[in-house]
């Protein structure tokens, strides 16, 4: 019992040291760079600091060649960043940058780090047979774009392609946000027009994506068991028979819990919206005889548009990018790839293939293409402008 709570305790310990350490450093570079002594004092200790770190990493033995190379990038960095803090930054914005730094350094090893190492390998060549040699020796042979070209040419899997998997991806994408967006808006409407209980409403509403996704989507997935599951006892007692709905159709299967999970998400923030919107302008347009579809079409769309353009932004995402609901409702199920999209292949070629640099410069197409929709879809919807610009 005890086990654990200490291992959460020195991680905390761990990451306040880490904290106060990053402080201190900051705090010596702009209270002391006017001394005359400020840079090769700051040298001296970060170095002393990073090779502290680095032989506490390394068990308490760092090879020479890998002393040298540490000490000498980091005077190097140092002096660099000394000297920016003595002609720059001269001792302002001292606070706002110490509060924001643990953050940052937070996010830049959580963030950065892995993305930028992730660039690496898509341009060297990991994989099952070259993994061992790269554990020895740190090094990986260069193959420039060849994994990027293998993306569109070989097929990530044994029987689908990068292509027919683009297009699966597309279509599963479309058809979850657009019933999420007209799911959605008829719940958000519904719940905009109650006036008892909108709190129990509410509550209901977002009982399924509150949920841990992984309980929601193996209850859903328990529905459509081919003897047990209530939907198919439902077919059954209304003379339709019984469907093989994970071994017959595992992508409809799986589109139809994504709808039933992502509809809620979409309608609280849909009501959020609806709720922003004065009652003036309705009460106005009912005065000068507007039927209540010219409400909606020339009134609720127009200003409901800023808050929806980055709902559907963020659902494309999180859909284009749902490997759960995939995983969950295949991947035990024999891993059929009739249902695989883009990211659960992608999921397979890294940790069933071991295909670590293809998955990688995989993982980047990806990336691109989303960032590439993002920001047409926000240019074309004009999802950044306020609510009444």
């Amino acid at each position: 019992m005890l086990a654990p709570v200490l291992q959460v305790a020195q991680f905390a310990l761990l990451i306040a040291g880490a904290v106060a350490l990053l402080e201190g450093w900051l705090h010596y570079h702009f209270t002391r760079h006017e001394k005359s002594w400020f840079v090769p004092v700051g040298v001296l200790g970060t170095m002393a600091l990073v090779l502290a770190g680095a032989a506490a990493a390394a068990g308490g033995s760092v090879e020479p060649s890998r002393i040298l190379s540490l000490g000498t990038g980091t005077a190097i960095a140092e002096v660099l960043v000394a000297l920016f803090f003595r002609h720059v930054v001269r001792g302002r914005h001292s606070l706002p940058i110490m509060l924001l730094a643990p953050a940052a350094l937070g996010l830049g090893l959580l963030i950065a780090y892995p993305l930028v190492f992730e660039v690496y390998l898509a341009f060297h060549d990991l994989k099952l047979t070259t993994i061992m040699a790269w554990s020895r020796t740190g090094d990986l042979p260069f193959v420039g774009l060849k994994h990027f070209r293998k993306v569109f040419t070989s097929s990530p899997l044994s029987e689908v392609s990068f292509w027919q998997l683009l297009l699966r991806t597309v279509w599963w994408t479309f058809v979850n946000v657009f019933f999420h967006v007209a799911g959605g808006f008829v719940m958000a409407l519904l719940l905009n027009s109650v006036t008892r209980f909108k709190g129990l409403y509410r509550m209901l509403l977002i009982v399924p994506w509150a949920m841990p996704q992984v309980v929601a989507v193996l209850a859903m997935r328990g529905e459509f068991h081919s003897q047990y599951g209530f939907i198919n006892i439902m077919l059954v007692e209304s003379g339709l028979g019984p469907v093989q709905w994970l071994g017959q159709h595992p992508f409809l299967t799986c589109t139809i819990i994504n709808v039933w999970l992502g509809i809620p998400f979409m309608a609280v923030v849909i009501l959020g919206g609806l709720q922003s919107i004065s009652r003036h302008y309705y009460d106005a347009a009912s005065i000068d005889g507007a039927s209540a579809f010219q409400q909606f079409r020339m009134i609720t769309l127009p200003l409901i548009k800023p808050v929806l353009a980055p709902a559907v932004t963020l659902g494309t995402v999180w859909t284009f990018n749902n490997i759960n609901v995939i995983y969950l409702v295949t991947g035990q199920a024999g891993g059929t790839e009739d249902a695989d999209i883009l990211v659960s292949a992608l999921y397979k070629a890294a940790f069933a293939f071991y295909r670590y640099s293809y998955s990688a410069a995989f993982a980047l197409i990806v990336f691109l293409l989303l960032f590439t929709f993002s920001m047409v879809w926000l240019k074309w919807s004009k999802g950044s402008e306020s609510l009444y610009d």
